[in-house]
Formats: structure tokens, sequence, C-alpha cells
């Protein structure tokens, strides 16, 4: 899939974003977009040049940032913990990205929680959904 190119007038600065095919959900486009019109993530010159930029495109223009950003933000000082929850947050981050195209999956599975602190069912009770 291919997204055609728009340029606006944002905060008295020319500023391309990306315009959606279909109607729908895309908060992939709504990252990308908000992140192309702060100036934070460029399109790569040969989507300029076209007038179009892949899904591919938008996927690496916002797995760099994050990447980028995350490298930042470590340090030496930083604890090993600290370190491998970023690693993880990236990771989940980045394995999420392709599958924003098609919308957020907005399904919540609620539990009782680590304590255990919902309602307990009777036997043969059943649960509720």
């Amino acid at each position: 899939m291919a997204h055609s190119l728009k340029t606006v007038r944002y905060q008295d600065e020319s500023r391309k974003i990306l315009l959606q095919n279909e109607n729908g959900p895309c908060p992939l486009l709504a990252a990308a977009n908000a992140l192309l019109l702060r100036g934070v993530i460029t399109l790569p010159p040969p989507c300029i040049r076209s007038g179009v930029a892949s899904i591919d495109d938008v996927v690496n223009m916002l797995a760099v940032r994050a990447i980028e950003h995350g490298s930042r933000t470590g340090g030496a000082d930083i604890s090993t913990e600290t370190e491998n929850h970023h690693e993880f947050q990236l990771d989940e981050l980045l394995s999420i990205f392709p599958d924003l195209q098609f919308g957020m999956d907005v399904n919540p599975k609620f539990t009782a929680g680590p304590a255990g602190g919902g309602k307990k069912k009777k036997k043969g009770e059943r649960q509720e959904e």
C-alpha cells in the first residue's frame, strides 16, 4: 500500500504529510503525520520526488526514530534493569508497527490482577464476559 503526499503550511512552514487511501483508522499515519508536522522525522528524498510513500517507508521512518530516540535516552548511568525495560519496549513497538496500518486492537482482557482481588466464582457458576 502506498500513500500520496500533500504539502501543507504548519506554523508558517511548508510540511509534507501522508494522505489516507481509504476511510478508517490508521494510527500509523496519525503517528507519522504528527512527527512530520513537528519536523521530528522527514520523508526520504525518493518519496518526496515521487510524491508517494509506501507502508515500508512509513514503518522504516518511525522505526528509525524510535531506535534513535531510545539510544539517546540511555546512558552509562542507567541500570541493567532499566536498559532491559527500554529494549523490551522498543521490541514491542517495532513488532506492532506493521499492523498499525490496519488499525489498533482495542480488545482489552480484564483480569483480577496479580493479587487475585476479583470476584470469586461459585462452583458451577458461569464467568461473566
